[in-house]
């Protein structure tokens, strides 16, 4: 082979060499790229969990009955709310005398409770347990701040409206507090408690 043929043939590999090379940097970019791409795709994702967590549903009510145990979460309140009468009659803050809901109830605290306020709600139902008008309370009201064993007595009354009179058959509380806490919305203290739902007017509630 003479020395022109040897000459083409050496350029013609170093056109390849730098094709290959040029070959597999524009693989190598396009792979950071797409890496890149994934890595903003799983961020976005992440981000995207972060929000739907921070705005999660309210749980469903917990079991509804004339006596109930006070809870928040998982965690169990040495705290019992108990109805201990109502009546239906003319609201005296309603000009026209609309029909609400008086009931008084008890709590009993035996032990130190590790909020100041707790709120419960409370449902006048019909026979069936159907829902007929839902309010709250707070427990804490009728408590002593500076007790942690104690007897309370207090009274409530729901919004003033149709839907009451002679339907209702019994009144009962939610166990559920629906008191987020002092630190609701503080992302660094807030303990990312979120209160159980209040039952609409037509839902039949849970009972034991």
């Amino acid at each position: 082979m003479g020395t022109g043929a040897r000459g083409d043939q050496g350029d013609r590999e170093d056109r390849e060499d730098r094709e290959d090379r040029g070959n597999r940097r524009r693989a190598e970019a396009a792979t950071r790229a797409a890496t890149a791409a994934c890595a903003v795709a799983c961020a976005s994702v992440v981000l995207a969990g972060c929000v739907v967590r921070g705005e999660q549903a309210a749980p469903e009510p917990g079991l509804a009955a004339v006596e109930v145990t006070v809870v928040r979460g998982d965690r169990t309140y040495p705290l019992t709310a108990r109805i201990t009468g109502w009546e239906v009659r003319p609201h005296p803050q309603t000009p026209e005398g609309a029909d609400g809901l008086h009931f008084t109830y008890r709590a009993t605290q035996t032990g130190p409770l590790p909020v100041v306020s707790v709120e419960l709600a409370v449902c006048a139902v019909d026979a069936a347990d159907v829902v007929l008008r839902c309010s709250s309370v707070f427990l804490t009201e009728a408590l002593s701040a500076y007790e942690s064993s104690q007897v309370a007595d207090g009274d409530a009354w729901t919004d003033a409206g149709p839907g009451l009179g002679p339907d209702v058959a019994r009144v009962l509380f939610l166990p559920g507090d629906l008191h987020r806490g002092p630190h609701a919305g503080d992302p660094k203290d807030d303990d990312g408690y979120v209160p159980p739902r209040v039952p609409e007017p037509g839902e039949r509630l849970r009972t034991r």
